[in-house]
């Protein structure tokens, strides 16, 4: 795939699963051995299941989810994509109960894809900043 087609796959998994909570092409998009690795996360499995289950836990969190994809480089297999995440919190996260919070972080992803499917991604975001928001902090 070129590197406009990856770009473009990354906009999908965002349009479709973290927004869209749409999940029809979750086995054609991430493959079987798929992981992401992302610091505040820890072990989260691996395969298409343990991506649709993050996504969902965090949609589980934060009402009116809305993640944009601001800005994308490509080279090769990888896709980095610098985001904004914004919602309310309405969900308990680290043993804060719902605050109605408005809410927005901003965070990079870097995907690897390979024969158009994701295979490895790294989530680097500011958790930090999220806490403090909601007053977890």
């Amino acid at each position: 795939m070129s590197t406009q087609q990856n770009k473009e796959l990354v906009q999908r998994q965002f349009d479709e699963m973290w927004n869209g909570d749409k999940w029809d092409a979750l086995e054609e998009l991430f493959a079987p051995e798929y992981v992401n690795r992302d610091p505040y996360n820890g072990d989260q499995g691996t395969g298409p299941a343990s991506f649709k289950a993050r996504v969902q836990a965090y949609r589980g969190v934060l009402a009116d989810f809305d993640l944009r994809v601001e800005r994308q480089l490509a080279e090769a297999d990888m896709v980095e994509t610098l985001w904004t995440l914004r919602g309310t919190h309405a969900g308990e996260l680290q043993g804060t109960a719902p605050t109605g919070r408005h809410v927005m972080v901003d965070g990079q992803l870097l995907s690897r894809i390979v024969d158009g499917r994701f295979v490895e991604e790294w989530v680097h975001w500011d958790t930090l900043g999220l806490l403090r928001q909601i007053g977890a902090l």
